[in-house]
């Protein structure tokens, strides 16, 4: 969905699906988004709703997305949110859980806070699941957004694993890769992931950090001890925040969300990396 087709009444009911889905029956949050716009309302004034946000601040290849934060009935902080992801100028409706804070196993209340991760997530997927069903555009749009014809005689050169438990955001950026003439397989766990690595052993491994079970610094670093994978270029995709020592154990970085063209060109730079380390071997 393009801004500019943007209306108070897709976003009310948006608003709504997400509410029934987080609250139930029960109590909603004191402060809810004003929707008693116009129907007819411009979409700027619809866009003015939101609170703005933007990814890859500093970079020439910036992704915009806007949000309001509704929580749910037991955690404050989760959002909606119209996200550009992929396709520059295209916004879809997605749910960001906002609980990505680096928990230790160490840490006291570990154990809860894992389950209010695992509740959050449940809880996306069921609104997502909805907002879908309700035909409005979500990251299952990104599938046929995505659809590329190859280029004329477009042999695959390098084989590229993407690890991501985002299944329709998985399936877009294979879509993409493999228009650019990469061989692509794809994972959405990190165990799976790993297995995959060994029996395949890929030029380049596209993995996001948030993973069930296995978070993507557990991949790499159980990539590294392996004498089979250590040397395959991982590049680590997230929508969180992580510390830059953590940042630094990976070969490269996309935060999330991300443009095209941006991935194309960390994509390239990182084979071609590996490509001149193999001449110099």
């Amino acid at each position: 969905m393009r801004l500019e087709q943007l209306e108070i009444g897709t976003v009310a009911r948006a608003v709504g699906i997400y509410l029934d889905e987080a609250y139930g029956g029960g109590a909603r949050p004191g402060r809810l988004p004003d929707l008693s716009l116009d129907p007819d309302a411009d979409w700027s004034e619809v866009l003015g709703l939101f609170q703005k946000e933007e990814a890859n601040e500093g970079s020439s290849r910036k992704t915009t997305r806007y949000s309001f934060r509704l929580g749910n009935r037991n955690y404050p902080f989760m959002k909606l949110v119209l996200q550009e992801h992929l396709v520059a100028g295209q916004y879809y409706f997605l749910v960001d859980t906002h609980d990505e804070m680096d928990i230790k196993p160490d840490y006291p209340d570990y154990e809860a806070w894992m389950a209010v991760r695992r509740f959050n997530q449940g809880l996306k997927r069921r609104i997502e699941d909805s907002l879908t069903a309700a035909g409005l555009h979500t990251a299952a749009s990104l599938c046929s957004a995505t659809v590329r014809e190859p280029a004329v005689d477009c042999v695959p050169s390098h084989h590229i694993l993407v690890v991501d438990d985002e299944e329709h955001i998985a399936d877009a950026v294979e879509n993409l890769l493999r228009a650019k003439g990469y061989a692509v397989s794809v994972e959405h766990d990190g165990g799976t992931a790993l297995t995959r690595a060994r029996d395949c052993l890929p030029d380049l491994i596209l993995l996001d950090y948030e993973l069930p079970e296995m978070d993507g610094l557990e991949v790499i670093a159980a990539l590294r001890a392996d004498p089979a994978t250590k040397s395959i270029p991982v590049l680590l995709a997230t929508a969180g925040h992580i510390a830059l020592d953590d940042i630094q154990k990976a070969d490269g970085f996309l935060a999330k969300p991300f443009p095209e063209a941006l991935l194309y060109e960390l994509v390239d730079r990182l084979l071609g990396t590996k490509r001149a380390s193999t001449e110099q071997a």
